[in-house]
């Protein structure tokens, strides 16, 4: 009686929160600096979890494709927190005026003249260069965990 009642209103309150649609509060923002300093923070601590996460493979001498491609993974996703990092910075020096919008959706450019801040804001917005291969690395490691722990199922069935 209790489970049925339950599901019912399990199924109810997201058909409620479609129908009668509220502000979420779901986002909370920190002004500056507090804001900034928690999301450097966060780079940096995720640069040395994935370090240690790299670390912890070698010294565990785990073989196989896999495990070679989440290292890669760690590698790469570490580069891009750095990158990250000195991007956010880069971002907090340069002037506000120095972006000039477009009369695209998704399209600034930068006004002259270009000083060495501009030029490392602008290397460290491609920073998709590195996170899209890194993710791709994921992708190969785990699928490789995958047809591993499939293959090796297969045989004891047999």
């Amino acid at each position: 009686m209790i489970n049925t009642v339950l599901q019912r209103i399990w199924f109810i309150i997201p058909l409620l929160c479609l129908i009668l649609p509220s502000d979420a509060q779901a986002l909370q923002v920190h002004g500056e600096p507090e804001g900034m300093y928690v999301h450097q923070m966060a780079h940096l601590h995720y640069v040395f979890a994935l370090g240690y996460f790299y670390w912890d493979i070698r010294r565990s001498s785990f073989t196989g494709r896999g495990w070679r491609y989440l290292q890669i993974f760690c590698i790469l996703m570490t580069l891009w927190n750095l990158l990250a990092f000195v991007g956010h910075i880069a971002g907090a020096y340069l002037d506000p005026a120095s972006l000039q919008r477009t009369d695209s959706y998704l399209q600034t450019r930068l006004t002259d003249p270009l000083t060495l801040n501009k030029a490392l804001y602008f290397v460290t917005k491609l920073d998709h260069l590195i996170y899209v291969p890194a993710l791709f690395f994921l992708f190969l490691g785990l699928r490789s965990f995958y047809h591993s722990v499939a293959k090796s199922t297969s045989g004891e069935q047999r």
